[in-house]
């Protein structure tokens, strides 16, 4: 075997892209989630209190902006401070009455939080 240095290699085979593995893609972290907005009387204004599951799914931001429905041209926008609570439930954010009432949205509205 060691005399026989010259290993005669196959021709290349020419396989259509239908035909081979799929390489998994990496699952990018998304800047964003939906869910619903409640109000809380211990919350200061401009904090929002995030729960474990959104919070982590965020990358742990320091901010957040909370973008309520109301079409493109009317939708209202504020960013806040985050505060990690495990007491919020899961797919909840908590947030002042007060800012509720000035962003005009009802509390359990479907509400889009960003990374900031």
């Amino acid at each position: 075997m060691a005399e026989n240095k010259d290993i005669e290699r196959g021709r290349r085979l020419l396989i259509p892209p239908y035909l081979t593995p799929q390489q998994e893609k990496k699952e990018q972290k998304k800047g964003e989630r939906r869910v619903r907005v409640k109000a809380a009387e211990g919350v200061e204004e401009g904090v929002a209190k995030l729960p474990t599951d959104v919070y982590e799914e965020l990358g742990r931001p320091e901010e957040v902006e909370i973008v309520a429905p109301g079409g493109s041209a009317h939708e209202k926008k504020r960013v806040f401070k985050v505060v990690h609570d495990e007491k919020v439930p899961k797919g909840e954010v908590h947030i002042s009455i007060d800012v509720l009432r000035t962003l005009g949205v009802a509390d359990g509205t479907v509400v889009t939080i960003r990374k900031k």
